[in-house]
């Protein structure tokens, strides 16, 4: 039924599928981040999160790899920061699946713009629209404000 509605509303753009994450921080970052943005948006489905804490680097490597190889469509990989443990290890088990895109410097304004956006970017674009999202949340403000 479904296939004969989409060619009734041939005009109609088709759903894409969520693009799954990952989270990996240090520490629980990742769970403060997911518990601080629902309280924002309500309760969070279809994010992964994982710590470094207490792995080596094989073992990050390997939880990663476990995580994301299933991503048919890609998906996003969110890490604290570049250069790190977690970054590091991401880019190693991204090379190996293709579509898998890592966003570094999650904070909360690119979480919720991910939640907002998942359902209707590919992974590509949406790590696109992340990165200048992260980048325009950090701001210095001296003074009051007017």
């Amino acid at each position: 039924m479904s296939a004969v509605r989409g060619a009734e509303n041939a005009g109609e753009t088709p759903p894409r599928a969520r693009v799954p994450a990952l989270i990996v921080t240090h520490a629980d970052l990742a769970q403060a981040l997911v518990r601080a943005a629902e309280r924002v948006v309500g309760t969070i489905e279809d994010v992964t999160l994982l710590s470094n804490e207490g792995l080596s680097r094989d073992d990050l490597e390997d939880s990663i790899e476990t995580r994301v190889k299933d991503w048919k469509d890609g998906g996003l990989l969110l890490t604290d920061f570049w250069g790190g443990s977690c970054h590091t290890c991401g880019s190693a088990a991204a090379r190996r699946h293709g579509e898998v895109v890592i966003v570094t410097g999650v904070n909360l304004p690119l979480l919720l713009d991910y939640l907002y956006n998942r359902d209707r970017l590919n992974a590509p674009e949406l790590a696109e629209r992340l990165q200048q999202k992260g980048r325009d949340s950090i701001r210095v403000q001296r003074g009051v404000p007017a």
